[in-house]
């Protein structure tokens, strides 16, 4: 490292927004701290075809310095990047990497970004989806999750386009809120008291975790701490508590505060035919002779217990059909999904998933004999045989009672 070069940052912030997010990343800009410590990214969708300006329309709004990234640019706090409108970007040793855009989808992508940073800053990183359509982030957000980082997202009932936002998986996002609230939000992560270390912050910690068994039934003791400790801190600052004496205070005033905390504790992996070698397995070895008796009985059912959003009920859903191939409308097949997590269960009834879940489809295509496709999207809901027989998610996390 050279005398004057600085540290390279162990934080980032990633911003993502398309239609109608020029405003709300000026309104976000306005809001920050000057003295952030912490690079922040934009990938804000445009037409490659146009000349962009948007770096001299932010910087009339921002308290940091704003820049368009150039490819190898080292990452420096308390700078504001706006990747090129003809690029995607990635980040790798902690520098800005361009390249020429893949696939046809939205430029610059914000997936792509997400999942790069994830790898490259893990628990450091805080992902902000903004305004927009479609859902180019949802599955870059994932990967900052499984990866330890922060997803903000705008409040949607504040976007103009709020399909992005909308996009997410309730289990991916730690906090929303109206753009202009959002600086103050990311300080507060950034900040905060440190909730380690202190016997008196550990005997708080452990009657949180004895009051929070009581309210939902899961002990969250035997959980990593810190994974349990990073988690706390992130629902302490979007809450706006700054203390865990204050957070604790909160939960005696708002008693579903005890709910979105567990929710944030549960780690939810999932994806569409997310252990392909269980999967063939199934269709080759368990739903033939599943299916065999089903045709005696005339009723298949099935249980998908920790289901998290779906997808994995949603695979049953594909590989049953399959297997009863012509013979699916004289059996009655029930597919049922469920989770201690309501907000993830009331995402999977939906049925419906992103342009970036569509990826399972080539997966999908061997184990369903190149018959099935998961087609993502806006709007859509997968293969219209699966939508009539949509799995079923209660409301509650038991079991469903055999007949």
């Amino acid at each position: 490292m050279q005398p004057d070069a600085q540290p390279a940052p162990d934080r980032l912030i990633v911003v993502g927004a398309s239609a109608g997010g020029i405003e709300a990343v000026s309104a976000l800009l306005r809001s920050l701290p000057a003295d952030l410590a912490s690079p922040v990214i934009i990938a804000q969708h445009l037409n490659p075809a146009r000349e962009s300006h948007l770096d001299a329309i932010l910087a009339r709004n921002s308290p940091l310095p704003v820049r368009i990234a150039a490819d190898g640019e080292r990452l420096e706090a308390g700078v504001v990047y706006v990747v090129p409108a003809d690029r995607d970007a990635e980040i790798a040793a902690r520098a800005i990497s361009l390249h020429e855009p893949g696939e046809r989808r939205p430029v610059p992508s914000i997936d792509r970004l997400l999942r790069s940073a994830a790898q490259e800053i893990g628990q450091g990183l805080i992902a902000v989806i903004l305004s927009g359509s479609g859902s180019d982030g949802a599955a870059g957000a994932r990967e900052v999750k499984a990866a330890g980082g922060t997803v903000i997202i705008q409040d949607p009932e504040s976007a103009s386009f709020p399909s992005m936002p909308l996009s997410l998986e309730p289990s991916s996002v730690d906090a929303a809120a109206e753009p202009g609230a959002i600086g103050a939000l990311l300080a507060d992560f950034m900040a905060g008291e440190s909730v380690d270390g202190d016997p008196e912050h550990e005997q708080q910690l452990r009657l949180l975790l004895g009051q929070l068994q009581e309210r939902s039934g899961i002990d969250f003791m035997a959980y990593k701490r810190p994974t349990v400790l990073r988690r706390l801190k992130g629902r302490m600052a979007a809450t706006g508590r700054q203390t865990l004496t204050d957070y604790l205070r909160l939960l005696d005033d708002d008693a579903e505060e005890y709910g979105r905390l567990a929710a944030s504790f549960l780690i939810k992996v999932t994806e569409f035919f997310r252990d392909s070698r269980v999967m063939d397995r199934l269709r080759s070895h368990v739903l033939p002779e599943v299916v065999a008796h089903a045709r005696t009985t005339h009723e298949l059912r099935v249980w998908c217990a920790g289901c998290a959003t779906g997808e994995e009920a949603y695979t049953m859903g594909m590989l049953v059909l399959e297997a009863l191939g012509d013979e699916r409308a004289g059996v009655d097949v029930r597919i049922f999904a469920t989770d201690v997590d309501s907000a993830a269960l009331a995402f999977g009834r939906r049925g419906m998933y992103g342009a970036q879940d569509g990826a399972a489809a080539v997966v999908a295509a061997p184990l369903c004999g190149g018959r099935r496709r998961v087609r993502g999207g806006q709007g859509r809901s997968g293969p219209g045989h699966l939508r009539r027989a949509r799995p079923r998610c209660p409301a509650a996390s038991s079991a469903p009672t055999p007949r």
